[in-house]
This record gives structure tokens, C-alpha cells and sequence, in this order.
């Protein structure tokens, strides 16, 4: 008995790092979208968070690799293989990328935290941002960060999961779903913002330089094995439950608001609901808030050549440029500054695709990855992936000119 709490930490020990990912994928707006998707369609569109969590798994776990295997930097070894104007492109896209979602993780803290304690959303929202700006300049931050998100996705588990249990699923009808199909034209469009929030290339990219916050190399290529799987897995999982949940009990609604969602949690802790869901609401949200920047300040110092660690100066210093701007936008056009969002977004899709070449082409390449160079059956998928990934890049840019 004695070497069962070993053995579990030396389990625990082999996975955080994606799970970092998952709690900055799945934010507000992945569970807003997962609920709308439920709440429409029912369990028609359950096969989004399933293929997308395949593809998530698949690039994460390459990202991975290339972090493992070179011990260097994805930009770095831009610079190495394919120029510093390539390198520039991917790193200062994927900084607008987080500028362009950082606002929206500021308000939804902001919301959440007004709908329990009252006042202005935007009060709270400079409170909680500042608090998560604070925790971004306390030391050990990655082993701080690890255990936050492994608390976060747990209440998430447990709430959504406990009450799926309580409402049960049509059994049949969620296989039917897991074929693909399109209910309508809206269902197409929404499908493609679903894809989005559960297949983050610029979260993918992000797993390799947690890698190095691990201290993991090619011996370890096992654990990293079983913590993209798992903490993927997770990611998937939870915007599964979200969608079932919200088939079951939301179908039909007319509204989508934080009370419609939090109807989800109803039949598990009865009048409650609101404030247990928007509790869960909020930790999503400030977990994505202090993430989000993280990966857009890691991005950038490396694109510049410059010291990429989490507790670097660089990394912070424009940690808390990307966490400030975003607090701006929310305080100064109430989070909808539409014309400053679109700039930032048409810049940030040339990041996708980007980014996405670089993990495949890196992934492949002998001469960096050795005999560690990406599976052709993996290769295969990823490939796919990347059409679906531009996909959504096109998706967005119809948005952006509409």
C-alpha cells in the first residue's frame, strides 16, 4: 500500500504540459461554441471536437517531438532551415493571434466574476487581469502554472461529467453523430469555429517550449508520448461532455447566454447551477488569461532571438504587453473594438498557416529530427489536418472582410 501514492506521482509526473494547452483551448469561447452546437444541432456535430481533437493530438505530439529531439527553439530552427523572414512572419503573428483573443479572455473573467459578486464587469476584469499579471512574475512559475491547470481541469471534469451522468445520452443518436454531415449552412460555418477552438496550431506549437520548461529530452520521449495523449485527450473530452450536455438538455433553446449554458449543471446541484457553472466559467477564463499571453510572449522573444524561458525578462516583458493590451481593449471600446480585432485577426491567420508548415516541415526534416523525424503515418494525418487548417484560416478571412 505504501508504494500506491509513489506510483501515482510518478504517473502524475508524466503529464502537464499538454494540459496547459488544454485549459488555454478550451476558454470561453469553446465552451460557448460547444453549447451552441448542442443546443442547435443537438448531437449532430459531435464529430467536430472528436476529429479535431485527433488533429490537436497529432501536431501537439510533433511539436513535441521537435522540442525533445533538438533541444532548440521551433524559431530557432526556422532561422537554421529556412530564414529569419520566416521565422519573423510565424513569431509576430503569433503574437497578434493572442492579442486578437486576449480581450475576449479579459471580459469573460470580467463577466463571470460580475455575475457572482455583482458591479461592473469591467472593474472586475481589471482586478482579475492584474491578478493574473502578478502570477505571471512569481518564481517557479511552470511548476505554479502546472498545478493550476491540473486543479482547473479537474473541477471542469467533474461538473460537466457528473452532470452528463445525471441526464444520460441518447446512445444511438450520439453514434449517428459521429458521422460526419452538415445539418444546414450555418451548421457548416459553425463547424469551422468549432475546428478552431479544439485545433490550435499556435497552442500546438506552444508544447514544444514546455518541453524545456520540463526539462524533458529524447529519454523521455515515452512521457511526452503519454501527456500529449492524455492532456489532449482531456481538451477533447470536455468539449465533448460540453456539446452532449448541452444536446440533452438545451436542444431547442432560443438563448445562449451564461444563464442558458449554466442550465447544463441544473439537474446536478439544482438552483445553484448559475453560480457553479460560471465559477467553472471563470477559472476557464482566467487560466486562458494568463496561458494565452504566455504563448504569444514565448513566441515573439524567440522570433527575435532572444531568451524564450518562461521566467525570462523577455518572455514577461511581453507577457504582460500582451495581458495589459488586452485589459486596454476591454476597459477602453468595452471589449469590441471591432476595427483594431479585425486588423489583428487578418494579420494573425497568415500565422496558421505558418505555423503549421513549420511543425510539418521541421517534423520531417532529416537533417534536424535525425531518426526521429515524423512517422509517414503521422506525416499523412497531419496533412489533412493542415487542409482543415487552412480551412479555417479562409473561414476567418471571410469573417474579417464581412
Amino acid at each position: 500500500m505504501t508504494d500506491q501514492p509513489q506510483e501515482h506521482a510518478r504517473w502524475m509526473d508524466h503529464i502537464g504540459p499538454a494540459l496547459i494547452l488544454a485549459t488555454v483551448v478550451i476558454g470561453p469561447g469553446s465552451l460557448t461554441l460547444n453549447t451552441i452546437a448542442g443546443g442547435t444541432y443537438g448531437y449532430q456535430l459531435l464529430w467536430v471536437p472528436a476529429i479535431g481533437t485527433i488533429f490537436m493530438l497529432v501536431f501537439t505530439w510533433i511539436a513535441a517531438r521537435i522540442g525533445l529531439v533538438t533541444g532548440r527553439t521551433l524559431f530557432d530552427l526556422t532561422r537554421q532551415a529556412y530564414g529569419r523572414g520566416l521565422a519573423a512572419l510565424g513569431s509576430f503573428g503569433g503574437f497578434l493571434a493572442v492579442l486578437a483573443f486576449q480581450a475576449g479572455n479579459s471580459a469573460a473573467v470580467g463577466f463571470a466574476a460580475a455575475a457572482i459578486l455583482g458591479g461592473d464587469f469591467r472593474v472586475w476584469a481589471a482586478v482579475f487581469t492584474l491578478v493574473g499579471l502578478a502570477l505571471v512574475f512569481l518564481p517557479n512559475l511552470y511548476e505554479k502554472l502546472e498545478l493550476l491547470v491540473k486543479v482547473v481541469v479537474g473541477l471542469m471534469l467533474v461538473t460537466f461529467a457528473g452532470t452528463l451522468l445525471m441526464v444520460g445520452i441518447d446512445v444511438p443518436e450520439a453514434a449517428n453523430g459521429l458521422i460526419p454531415n452538415f445539418p444546414d449552412a450555418d451548421a457548416a460555418l459553425l463547424t469551422l469555429g468549432m475546428a478552431a477552438t479544439t485545433f490550435s496550431v499556435v497552442g500546438a506549437v506552444y508544447q514544444g517550449y514546455l518541453m524545456r520548461e520540463k526539462a524533458w529530452g529524447t529519454e523521455h520521449l515515452a512521457s511526452e508520448s503519454i501527456d500529449s495523449l492524455i492532456g489532449i485527450s482531456v481538451l477533447g473530452l470536455i468539449s465533448t461532455i460540453i456539446l452532449l450536455t448541452s444536446a440533452a438538455v438545451m436542444q431547442g433553446a432560443d438563448t445562449f447566454s451564461a444563464q442558458a449554458m449554466a442550465m447544463q449543471l441544473e439537474p446536478l446541484v439544482g438552483s445553484f447551477a448559475f453560480y457553479l457553472f460560471t465559477f467553472g466559467f471563470f477559472f476557464a477564463s482566467l487560466s486562458s488569461l494568463i496561458v494565452n499571453p504566455l504563448i504569444g510572449g514565448t513566441l515573439l522573444a524567440d522570433g527575435l532571438n532572444q531568451e524564450t524561458k518562461m521566467e525570462g525578462r523577455p518572455v514577461r516583458i511581453y507577457t504582460a504587453i500582451a495581458i495589459l493590451v488586452g485589459l486596454a481593449i476591454v476597459l477602453v471600446f468595452d471589449g469590441s473594438p471591432i476595427e483594431l480585432l479585425r486588423f489583428a485577426q487578418g494579420v494573425a491567420v497568415i500565422a496558421f498557416p505558418v505555423l503549421g508548415f513549420l511543425i510539418l516541415a521541421i517534423g520531417r526534416n532529416r537533417e534536424l529530427m535525425g531518426v526521429y523525424v515524423t512517422p509517414l503515418w503521422v506525416h499523412a494525418i497531419a496533412i489533412v489536418g493542415y487542409a482543415v487548417l487552412i480551412a479555417i484560416v479562409i473561414n476567418y478571412v471571410r469573417i474579417i472582410l464581412a
